[in-house]
């Protein structure tokens, strides 16, 4: 599921600013402007039975394209991450539950939080059969 958010985040920075949205660091030779998207942090709390809440943090790094970032410029990429990243994905949404942003000397570093809740599923696995001993059935060491 985290992945499943991961690439909905990217696919929504990319319809939004069509901009080069890179799903880890900026490789080698990329173009600028651009954004970045990396998970930050994954949480997992335990809830009654198989089930639990998880809460995903995504980094998104705005890179500008040549020296620093001007004031317009990083409005403008802030306001467009707020808007976009609030409600995110196709078939299955997700709301953020907390955005918060901080200017950095070459661009703008945005982190949006991610909650869901997840249900474990078990394996039932066969039961074990009497032991047979010798072509006798046994119970534990025991014959019958």
């Amino acid at each position: 599921m985290t992945e499943d958010i991961r690439k909905a985040v990217i696919r929504a920075i990319s319809e939004k600013f069509q901009l080069p949205v890179y799903g880890q660091v900026v490789p080698q030779g990329g173009k600028k402007p651009c954004f970045t998207v990396e998970l930050a942090g994954l949480e997992q709390k335990r809830l009654l039975g198989n089930r639990a809440a998880r809460k995903a943090t995504f980094e998104v790094n705005y890179f500008c394209g040549e020296g620093k970032i001007t004031a317009a410029e990083g409005i403008e990429a802030v306001d467009g991450l707020y808007e976009v990243l609030l409600i995110i994905g196709e078939d299955e949404k997700f709301a953020a539950s907390g955005m918060k942003h901080e200017k950095t000397a070459d661009g703008v570093k945005f982190m949006a939080e991610y909650e869901y809740h997840i249900i474990f599923t078990e394996d039932k696995a066969e039961l074990m059969q009497r032991l047979e001993y010798n072509g006798k059935e046994a119970v534990g060491y025991e014959e019958e």
